[in-house]
């Protein structure tokens, strides 16, 4: 399925990295020289550049910030579990994220730029529960969705039984869980997080191996989910 991804740092990358194929790049007309680098890239690759109006870019985009710049795309593959599993086989450092109904294109966007840069391999998260990677999560990872796999499952927790399976260790993050100072994380792993108004379902806490909390002060709204999903695959990454 095509669809229209947009924004200059994120157009950019898909040119430079994408495996994806690429019909065509639309330029609005007034936009000067500042995409000439990207639209000479194109012209590089022989990708069509085509010049429209805004008002035209507007509806492609349905009124997103589109920066004067689109590029009509595939969609991004959905690799299965078995799939994700088997290209991350063998690897005894792989740490992979698992999002619980995480709704939010802003959040799902700056989640999947700091997994990219803490060395995640897979995003899993659930088909009916969580956005997609639509344009506008494209935008905010600005060019990220190219470097990790995603996966979508009909039941998170099957997902996560078969993960354990396959010698996988699930770590959710909970309030009530242990500090993640003191968590002593074992890889391959699974990061698990929930979203900000409900946090992990309780069905799910029960196939975690153990739930663990970022300490903070008392009488303080919790951090935001992409805040502390960073927060928590630093912490893993740094130990190994």
């Amino acid at each position: 399925m095509r669809k229209y991804v947009y924004g200059i740092n994120t157009v950019n990358e898909i040119l430079k990295n994408s495996t994806r194929k690429i019909y065509r790049i639309i330029v609005e007309n007034t936009s000067g020289s500042k995409l000439m680098p990207i639209i000479k890239q194109a012209n590089r690759r022989k990708i069509s550049v085509q010049f429209a109006p805004k008002r035209l870019m507007d509806k492609l985009t349905k009124e997103a910030n589109h920066q004067n710049i689109i590029v009509e795309i595939d969609d991004i593959k959905y690799y299965s579990l078995d799939e994700a599993v088997s290209y991350d086989k063998g690897k005894k450092d792989a740490v992979w994220l698992c999002l619980d109904s995480i709704t939010d294109p802003q959040n799902f966007g700056s989640i999947i730029r700091t997994a990219v840069c803490m060395g995640i391999s897979v995003i899993l998260f659930s088909e009916n529960r969580s956005v997609s990677v639509t344009p506008s999560v494209e935008k905010i990872a600005s060019g990220a969705v190219e470097k990790i796999k995603f996966v979508k499952v009909v039941n998170i927790n099957q997902a996560l039984i078969y993960l354990k399976q396959n010698n996988f260790w699930v770590y959710g993050a909970d309030i009530e869980g242990k500090d993640v100072r003191k968590v002593d994380f074992n890889l391959p792993a699974v990061l698990v997080m929930g979203s900000e108004g409900e946090g992990i379902h309780q069905k799910t806490k029960e196939h975690c191996d153990e739930l663990i909390k970022i300490p903070q002060v008392k009488d303080f709204d919790s951090l935001n989910v992409s805040i502390a999903s960073a927060i928590c695959m630093y912490e893993i990454r740094r130990r190994f």
